[in-house]
Parts: C-alpha cells; sequence; structure tokens
C-alpha cells in the first residue's frame, strides 16, 4: 500500500514536471516577446540591489521619468515600473512584487486619468495585464492578481502562455524566423537591440526615451473626445488606489500622487479637468498623501507647448528632461509647492493667450454604411474666438470648408487627406490679427 502511495505522488510530480516543461518550452518557441520592453524592464527590477523610489502608471508615466536623471537629482536609486494600459491592480500587483525584494522608501503613483474607468470582469483582452505577468517571478500573488484580474473565460490564457499563441505553430517559418531572434546574445543577455526602435530608445530602468515631436500644436486626434467625469469611475479603480495606499501605510513606505503632463490639447478638450483634479486632492487630503499634479505647472516649471510631446498625452525626451528636473527640485524642496503650481487647471488657461490646440474628432456610422467624422476645434478661448477652416488636399487642391464662426464643431468627409487650416482670430479684436493653425488629417 505504502509503495502504491509513493508511486502515485511520483507519477503526480512527474506529470506536473512535465506539463510545466512542456508548457516552458512551447512558450519559448511560440511567444515572439524578442520586442518586450518589460521582459527586459522587469529583469533590471529583480537585479537591483535596492530600488528606493518606485514610479507605477501607465506608458503616460513610463516616458516621463527617466532614472538616469532621478538617480543624480535625488541621490536615490530609482526605478520605473510603469507599462503600457498598467490598470490599478497591476500597479498594486508590481508594488507587492517589488516589496518582496527591495526596501522601497517612496512610491509615486501616477493617475493618469484615463484608466479610472476600467473594470475587470468587462476586460475583452488581457495585453495589459499579460505584459506584467508574464515577466514576474511565480507566486501565489501572481496567481491571485491573475484570477482576479478578468473573468473566468481568460483563465486558460492567463496561465498557459503558450495557448494564447498555438496557432503560429501552423505559420510557415514562424518558429524558425524566431529562433533566430531568440538565439542571439542580445536576447539572451536582456540587451536593448528588440526594443530601441527609430523614433524611441529603451535607456534603462524601465524608462523610454521618445525622440519625435509634435510641431506648432498639430494635434487632429481622438483624444479628448471622451469627457473626464470623477461620477463614472469604476468601482474596481476606486477599490485599488485604496488598497495601494493600505499596503503602502501597512509596510511603511511613503506614497505621493502625480500626474505627469498631458497636453493642453487633451486636457482642454476632456472639458473641467479641475473635476478630476478636486477627485483625487480629496482622495489624497482624506489619507493624508501628497498630490503633484504637473498639468498645473506655471511655464516657468513646465511649458505649455507642443514640442514636448510625441502625441497627445506621451512626453518626448525634451519634455521629460524639463518635467524631472521639476519633479527633482520639488522633491528636494528647492522650490515650494505653491511657487510651482497653480491652484487650478482653469486658473493656468486663463493665463495662456487664446489658441487653438487642435481638433479632437469622432467618426459616426450611418445604417447604410456612411461614415461622418464629427470635429471640434479644441481652444482655451470658444467665447473670444471666430474660426475659418479650409482643406488642403494631398494632391494640392484647396477648398473652403466653412468661413468665419464662433462655431467650434463641424463635420467633413473621413476620406479626405492633406491638411486643414484653421485660421482664428478674435471676435472683439479691430486690429484685424489673424492666426494660423495647420493641422495633419489622420490616415484611415
Amino acid at each position: 500500500m505504502k509503495t502504491r502511495v509513493i508511486k502515485s505522488i511520483f507519477f503526480i510530480l512527474f506529470f506536473v514536471f512535465l506539463m510545466v516543461s512542456t508548457g516552458k518550452l512551447l512558450r519559448y518557441i511560440l511567444s515572439d516577446d524578442t520586442e518586450s520592453y518589460t521582459r527586459v524592464a522587469f529583469h533590471e527590477m529583480y537585479e537591483q540591489d535596492n530600488i528606493d523610489v518606485l514610479f507605477l502608471g501607465t506608458s503616460h508615466c513610463m516616458h516621463s521619468f527617466d532614472p538616469k536623471i532621478l538617480d543624480e537629482r535625488l541621490n536615490k536609486n530609482t526605478f520605473n515600473a510603469a507599462s503600457s494600459s498598467q490598470a490599478l491592480d497591476g500597479s498594486l500587483m508590481l508594488l507587492k512584487e517589488a516589496a518582496k525584494y527591495n526596501d522601497i522608501e517612496h512610491v509615486y503613483l501616477d493617475l493618469f486619468y484615463n484608466s479610472s474607468y476600467d473594470v475587470r470582469k468587462e476586460r475583452s483582452q488581457m495585453t495589459s495585464a499579460y505584459i506584467i505577468s508574464d515577466y514576474l517571478k511565480p507566486s501565489l500573488t501572481k496567481a491571485a492578481y491573475l484570477l482576479k484580474a478578468s473573468g473566468s473565460e481568460h483563465y486558460a490564457n492567463s496561465f498557459i502562455v503558450a495557448r494564447r499563441y498555438w496557432k503560429k505553430l501552423f505559420e510557415p517559418g514562424y518558429v524558425s524566423d524566431l529562433m533566430k531572434k531568440k538565439n542571439t546574445p542580445d536576447y539572451r543577455e536582456y540587451g536593448y537591440k528588440y526594443i530601441t526602435h527609430e523614433n524611441s530608445e529603451y535607456t534603462g530602468k524601465g524608462y523610454i526615451k521618445n525622440l519625435p515631436e509634435v510641431k506648432d500644436w498639430d494635434f487632429f486626434d481622438v483624444w479628448g473626445c471622451n469627457p473626464v467625469s470623477p461620477d463614472t469611475f469604476s468601482q474596481d479603480y476606486k477599490d485599488d488606489l485604496l488598497e495601494i495606499i493600505d499596503f503602502c501605510k501597512k509596510n511603511g513606505i511613503g506614497i505621493t500622487f502625480i500626474n505627469a503632463p498631458t497636453s493642453d490639447f487633451c486636457l482642454t478638450a476632456v472639458g473641467d479637468y479641475d473635476d478630476y483634479v478636486e477627485w483625487v486632492r480629496g482622495i489624497a487630503k482624506e489619507n493624508g498623501i501628497e498630490y503633484y499634479d504637473f498639468n498645473l505647472c506655471r511655464e516657468k516649471y513646465f511649458p505649455s507647448s507642443s514640442e514636448v510631446f510625441i502625441d497627445p498625452v506621451h512626453l518626448n525626451h525634451k519634455g521629460a528632461q524639463i518635467l524631472d528636473g521639476s519633479f527633482a527640485a520639488l522633491v528636494n524642496k528647492e522650490v515650494a509647492y505653491e511657487d510651482m503650481f497653480y491652484d487650478s487647471y482653469g486658473e493656468k488657461l486663463r493665463d495662456i493667450e487664446p489658441t487653438v490646440f487642435g481638433v479632437t474628432f469622432m467618426n459616426s456610422y450611418g445604417e447604410d454604411g456612411s461614415i461622418v467624422r464629427n470635429c471640434r476645434i479644441v481652444s482655451n478661448a470658444q467665447d473670444e474666438l471666430e474660426y475659418s477652416i479650409m482643406v488642403l488636399s494631398g494632391d494640392g487642391n484647396e477648398s473652403i470648408l466653412r468661413d468665419y464662426s464662433d462655431e467650434t464643431a463641424f463635420t467633413m468627409d473621413p476620406e479626405m487627406t492633406g491638411s486643414i487650416l484653421i485660421k482664428y482670430r478674435k471676435i472683439k479684436e479691430t486690429d484685424g490679427s489673424v492666426y494660423t493653425r495647420k493641422l495633419t488629417l489622420p490616415k484611415n
């Protein structure tokens, strides 16, 4: 009887070992993670002697805080553990994981408003969770995160990585081409070759340096169509935020809420951003937490300019350098909070000359299959300006879409290419001054 039990246990252990080994092998030959920056970043996270200061958040944070700058300015070992579309349950998972291996002094949690609507059970795809979980060490905490992160329909893909890519087995040349990339020193040694591209460069410890810049408020984008309203924030978001606060308190970790800058185009378009600021301030005050919203920065500390962005919500390296300098000055108490920030975003906008920041749009679809592009001019002085709109087509033709009007809304054919020219002037101005904004139309 005893021998039979031993054999049964041995068989079960061998079966588990076989399944795990097979799963790892299939993952290696099917999952193309050669361009995954989190694979490299999280490897570096585990390799740190100690992380003193941890940054958490979405790609908004990932492109904003450069440890190479902050290590020197703060005299601390900093690490940027932000990731693409990182929800707060992902931030909590990373905080717990980092705290296992490091004596963390302080966490800066970036609360980019776009993640505030996330509902775990309604997630139709799990990419933002998998780019975190796939590169963390096995643990019960990680398993609990995956079980809670979605509905049961995603469990198989969550725990068996190779299952997500099994169809790749039948693509001619896929496996052999992938093995060529993986069997290189750069991949095996967690180098930066595959995660550095023409317009971006991974520079270590979680930070990605973006190089392009947006000239002269050339924003024609869907960002800004959805208003920011704390009334619509998900309960998951609120619960996860409180759980992060509680974890920090119980483990003696300092925490500060932050918002890296978002373009004035985006923040002006979404409506009353100050509603969001006041909501975060309320949570922060209730829990004795400081809140640094760099969207409220005075011009001296961060410019109102499109040229520090690569798109409506992500900084380029020029912008990150400016931000990190101001951030470090604030943390080091070289600058007082009151000197750096406006009391509200509305106050900041009133200090900026009347400006067209771009155009936000959303397509509507008719029952007959027709598409109309509904556009809105984004300005910080809508009651003071009037606008004319001209289309400059890709073949060089010019056409007037609309003559001067104080109406910011207009429609256009989504098939139009080229650019539009918005001329704007102050309604009550008598000197005849006209300003121009040229915007590149998005390609369908």
